[in-house]
């Protein structure tokens, strides 16, 4: 039999146990103190713009002062989405430090602390980000360019979706946008210097549930669903328990050069298999369907 014996080393800084397992010595590592690891900016300020950006520090510290490797860190701002934060290393080196990256478009101040092995520290440090977007804007809203008067020109006829991360996905064209929405009277038209400033995101896909659709070359009919994943509907009998006997006037083309926009789910070969309802209400905004949570 294995005879154990703790040996305990106590100090003010708690340096640690030791134990004995028969002629093995194993040493737990000093637990890491909160109070002692540190978060700093080498610099606290920047332009809203989108590119400049501030690094940030996070060393972890034992209660013995010494940094702790191999730790998983991650930073979150108060601000959330809206803060782009760019991990240069997320798991700490040999002196115990995590780097970081942090742009925003958003000006204002950005609380910014770090969460380390899962849990949050207490500590933060504060950025300020100025010299940004002025439109006001909303998550949520939808904007343009202003109208250039000029019939054969099309970004002015471009409307976006200003989602939670900052960015702005546009509608590819207007049957999409109409799966979303039922006209254009909500669509802000903004300066052009202020668009510039909001990076573009992506397309957006047709709603959930909104419509069945198919590739122009692909004779496959697909019904849309949350995240812009296509399933296929195997049988008409499929597509007229959805759309009714006139299914086929809910069928939209999709140009193959979006194809890369959608993936592909799992074929529908019965209506029992996904229901049409749940399909149409999973997704209650764009910002979900991106993936990006409720606005």
């Amino acid at each position: 039999m294995i005879k154990m014996t703790l040996r305990v080393a106590c100090s003010a800084l708690a340096i640690g146990l030791s134990f004995w397992v028969g002629s093995v010595v194993v040493h737990a590592a000093p637990a890491i103190d909160p109070n002692l690891s540190t978060i700093s900016a080498e610099t606290t300020s920047a332009k809203a713009d989108g590119i400049s950006q501030i690094r940030v520090n996070v060393t972890v510290k034992n209660v013995n002062l010494v940094g702790v490797e191999n730790v998983d860190v991650a930073l979150q701002s108060s601000r959330g989405a809206i803060d782009e934060i760019t991990p240069i290393a997320a798991k700490t080196s040999i002196t115990g430090r995590a780097s970081f990256l942090v742009r925003s478009l958003k000006n204002g101040n950005a609380t910014i602390s770090a969460v380390i092995d899962g849990i949050t520290f207490t500590k933060t440090v504060t950025l300020s980000f100025s010299e940004g977007l002025e439109f006001a804007i909303n998550v949520g809203d939808l904007i343009k360019i202003p109208d250039d008067g000029d019939a054969s020109t099309q970004p002015d006829s471009a409307v976006y979706y200003y989602a939670s991360n900052g960015r702005r996905y546009v509608f590819p064209n207007e049957k999409v946008y109409l799966s979303w929405y039922t006209n254009f009277a909500t669509v802000k038209t903004m300066p052009i210097d202020q668009m510039s400033l909001i990076p573009i995101g992506g397309n957006i896909t047709y709603r959930p549930g909104s419509k069945l659709v198919k590739f122009q070359t692909d004779t496959k009919t697909y019904l849309p669903t949350r995240g812009g994943i296509l399933r296929w509907v195997q049988t008409e009998e499929v597509a007229r328990a959805y759309f009714g006997t006139s299914w086929n006037q809910y069928v939209d083309d999709i140009s193959e050069a979006f194809y890369v926009n959608y993936r592909f789910g799992d074929p529908i070969g019965n209506p029992i298999d996904l229901s049409l309802p749940i399909v149409q209400s999973s997704t209650n905004s764009i910002n979900v369907h991106l993936g990006l949570g409720a606005p």
